[in-house]
């Protein structure tokens, strides 16, 4: 059976590291924007901020992969998700944490974009297959531990998560480049 080169095990990990700070943040998020006295549906809206941003920005997502490469799309929406991430820390608002969180689905569209256009074009043939599937467990492994980490940091205050999650994000975009 041949060998995952280690380019894409690089690739794998940091995906690894981005899906378990999605569920990283989970336990807190909620919980962070009622502290601001707003009911749930805002809560409801700062949840769902992220993936509508994600959602509208993807094939422009893709047009940047073609125009500027997987790489530097994949290493720019990185750094957006960290500095979006790093930013809801520190909201002082309701807005404010509703447009930070809105911005990093825009980096997080443009991350996972570009690490599957680089997961096809790095992937030999003959086990792009069994690529495909590491990257889709690794970030289910993500998601499911994610939650469970986010939680003992709540302990830590509720923003101690989306810190956490920032400087995680800055090293995982170390490691790739």
């Amino acid at each position: 059976m041949k060998q995952i080169p280690r380019g894409i095990w690089v690739l794998l990990s940091a995906n690894v590291v981005i899906a378990l700070g999605f569920g990283l943040i989970a336990p807190a998020l909620p919980s962070f924007a009622r502290s601001f006295d707003v009911g749930y549906t805002a809560v409801s809206a700062v949840v769902s901020a992220f993936a509508v941003l994600r959602l509208l920005f993807a094939p422009t997502t893709g047009r940047l992969v073609t125009l500027l490469g997987e790489r530097r799309i994949y290493l720019s929406g990185l750094l957006i998700v960290a500095a979006s991430t790093f930013a809801c820390a520190f909201a002082q608002s309701y807005v404010q944490l509703l447009i930070f969180r809105g911005l990093g689905g825009i980096g997080s569209t443009m991350f996972t974009v570009s690490a599957m256009a680089l997961l096809i074009r790095l992937s030999p043939n003959d086990i792009r297959g069994r690529v495909a599937g590491f990257f889709s467990a690794g970030f289910l492994i993500g998601n499911i531990t994610g939650p469970l980490v986010g939680a003992a940091l709540v302990g830590f205050g509720l923003r101690m998560p989306f810190v956490v999650y920032a400087v995680a994000l800055v090293i995982a975009s170390l490691v790739v480049a």
